[in-house]
């Protein structure tokens, strides 16, 4: 997919609800970016061990867009699923994946 098609999928999820907001009290007009292409960590800990992989994903929507922080709304390379993700350890260099939610609204409201 490319940034066009995902800012339609986008769009198309919130369809007339761009006055719903959530929890953290985002506001989509103010917090939903022009989507880009980014990299974020898949992070799984399993008998004590950190395996991290590296994936593809769209940058879609920032919690805090004046400061770049906050949770951020990605959805995978092929505009399946969406989740969320965030800062991780000062030594991460990407995002770090929180999980995948399904659809727009449910990574909105897992926020």
């Amino acid at each position: 997919m490319n940034a066009a098609e995902i800012k339609r999928l986008v769009h198309d999820a919130i369809g007339d609800s761009w006055d719903v907001t959530n929890h953290h009290g985002v506001d989509l007009r103010r917090a939903l970016v022009l989507p880009r292409s980014i990299k974020v960590i898949q992070r799984l800990v399993q008998a004590g061990k950190v395996q991290d992989e590296v994936i593809d994903a769209w940058l879609v929507l920032i919690e805090k867009p004046e400061s770049d922080g906050g949770y951020r709304i990605v959805v995978d390379a092929e505009g399946r699923t969406f989740g969320l993700a965030s800062e991780g350890f000062a030594k991460d260099e990407h995002l770090v994946l929180c999980g995948w939610y399904g659809d727009f609204w449910h990574a909105f409201a897992g926020m």
